[in-house]
């Protein structure tokens, strides 16, 4: 017999390792000879944080650090770095996202936006400390105003496309009672 609320967990666990693997493919994608003024957003954080606080069950701790590893590796970023910083992020949002289930979007939005701020300086003073270079603060401080600007977009999308939404109460006790 089919366990409904379990394959509906893998499937949105697949959804987003497809989400990622997109994000990733049209990132390596060489649609520009040159380089662009503008970074694009963080789309990766920004779907991950935004499932974790839907639905954590959907986005399981390493899955989160797999496709965060994957995209540091293909990025050619510090290996483990940024996905170490994503994983402590998501989890912080994971163990508090039954408080924020009641709380306005906007605060969300905030807490989303403090995140991302303190993740990259975070990753820039850690890059200081071990003396690794680190990209320019100009291009940084873009991408993080863009992805902090497109996380309400990410949320409608996921919300009204993808339809990831909060749990009701008998959603959660049937994934406690099934897990």
């Amino acid at each position: 017999m089919v366990d409904f609320p379990q394959a509906r967990i893998w499937l949105y666990r697949l959804l987003f390792l497809g989400i990622s693997g997109l994000i990733i493919f049209f990132h390596l994608l060489p649609l520009r000879t040159t380089p662009g003024a503008w970074p694009g957003p963080d789309l990766l954080q920004a779907f991950a944080y935004a499932f974790v606080l839907r639905r954590p069950e959907y986005v399981p701790l390493l899955l989160i650090a797999s496709v965060m590893f994957i995209a540091d590796m293909l990025f050619q970023r510090p290996p483990g770095l940024q996905a170490a910083l994503v994983v402590i992020a998501s989890e912080f949002l994971r163990r508090r996202h039954h408080l924020m289930r009641d709380l306005p979007f906007l605060a969300e939005w905030g807490i989303v936006a403090a995140l991302l701020i303190a993740l990259t300086l975070a990753q820039r003073l850690i890059l200081v400390l071990f003396l690794v270079p680190r990209p320019a603060l100009g291009p940084t401080l873009i991408q993080l105003a863009i992805t902090i600007a497109v996380y309400p977009l990410v949320v409608v999308i996921t919300r009204h496309i993808f339809g990831v939404r909060m749990a009701t109460p008998a959603e959660r006790d049937a994934v406690r009672i099934g897990t």
